[in-house]
């Protein structure tokens, strides 16, 4: 039970996506899907709520921080790559017969 006191955001992950694992094997419902989603992100939004020296704290607020980052570089790459498929399109339109 310690491994998953301090695993972090990892472990949510982890334990979620056996949930989903579940949920498609027994064909259950959709909503039963956004239900499992909510329920994981309440959990590393609650996580931030408990004491500054609790581990799972920690763990998730590591874990969240990494995936900032890499959010935080990803966003204008992604949005560059938007811009140049839409002056493609743009391009492509003005050459079509």
């Amino acid at each position: 039970m310690s491994i998953l006191y301090a695993g972090g955001l990892w472990t949510v992950f982890l334990i979620t996506a056996l949930a989903m694992g579940y949920v498609w094997a027994l064909n259950l419902p959709r909503r039963v899907h956004k239900l499992l989603s909510g329920a994981a992100i309440a959990v590393i939004a609650l996580s931030q709520f408990l004491p500054e020296s609790h581990m799972f704290r920690i763990r998730v607020f590591e874990g969240l921080h990494w995936w900032f980052w890499a959010i935080m570089i990803a966003i204008p790459v992604l949005t560059y790559a938007l811009l140049l498929r839409w002056i493609k399109q743009k391009a492509e339109a003005r050459n079509d017969p």
